[in-house]
């Protein structure tokens, strides 16, 4: 089995943890379903929209890690260029719909038989685009301030640096 490299986590501020709340409610509202799911690929919620136990919902996500990790090493063994992005489990009253957000998240809905699958895949695929270009944005964010926190590191290092060796060579 191929060993993958550490997830890497972001921190959601309170406002992108808002922003994607609010996507993850019209969804919920939208599809009908009875529960929506945002979670990281080690199996940790970190939004959710509808009914369910804390100690369910976590059980829930690590499960749907779990399933992603295992569709990842099908694909493997059967040479896909890529993961599955999708899993879709079919059950006597409840249906789930699980797909990749990135490769560091996922989404799960849970959807009763009599919603329609194509009104959940469609409206999914509409949320998972904003939730996609907003961790985007995030990420991009975090590169800049990353950069310039660096730049300024490296200036005040060497600044600092040259001042201990003056004093040093001065004494």
């Amino acid at each position: 089995m191929q060993e993958n490299p550490p997830l890497k986590r972001t921190v959601f501020s309170e406002t992108a943890f808002s922003k994607i709340a609010l996507i993850l409610s019209e969804l919920l509202k939208r599809s009908q379903a009875r529960l929506v799911v945002f979670a990281d690929m080690n199996g940790y919620p970190i939004v959710h929209r509808g009914d369910i136990k804390a100690q369910s919902l976590s059980a829930l996500t690590a499960l749907a890690a779990g399933s992603f990790a295992a569709s990842g090493e099908i694909a493997r063994l059967i040479n896909n260029e890529s993961r599955f992005r999708f899993i879709y489990q079919e059950g006597g009253v409840y249906h789930t719909y699980t797909c990749s957000v990135g490769d560091d998240y996922f989404l799960i809905v849970l959807f009763e038989k009599q919603v329609a699958l194509g009104l959940i895949r469609l409206l999914t695929h509409q949320a998972l685009l904003r939730i996609s270009s907003y961790i985007r944005e995030l990420q991009q964010t975090s590169e800049q301030a990353k950069s310039f926190l660096d730049y300024e590191f490296r200036g005040v290092l060497s600044r600092q640096l040259d001042d201990k060796l003056r004093a040093r060579s001065g004494s």
